[in-house]
């Protein structure tokens, strides 16, 4: 994930739930500091320059694109 756009920052390795589309459920997921999102289940469909929306439960702590 590139150009990552921090609402609330976290200290990273974090486990959170990510959103790749917009009607679609979000998946638990931990983000590296390198900035990978490792899936917890296989995801269909990622394709790059779309979003990638991160939360910690309810909280919104921001995205990046899918590179």
């Amino acid at each position: 994930v590139k150009k990552i756009n921090w609402i609330s920052r976290k200290k990273l390795p974090i486990e959170i739930n990510v959103k790749i589309r917009y009607r679609h459920k979000s998946s638990p997921a931990v983000l590296t500091r390198q900035n990978k999102i490792i899936f917890k289940k296989a995801q269909r469909a990622i394709t790059s320059g779309q979003s990638a929306v991160f939360y910690k439960g309810q909280e919104l702590l921001g995205g990046g694109i899918i590179d």
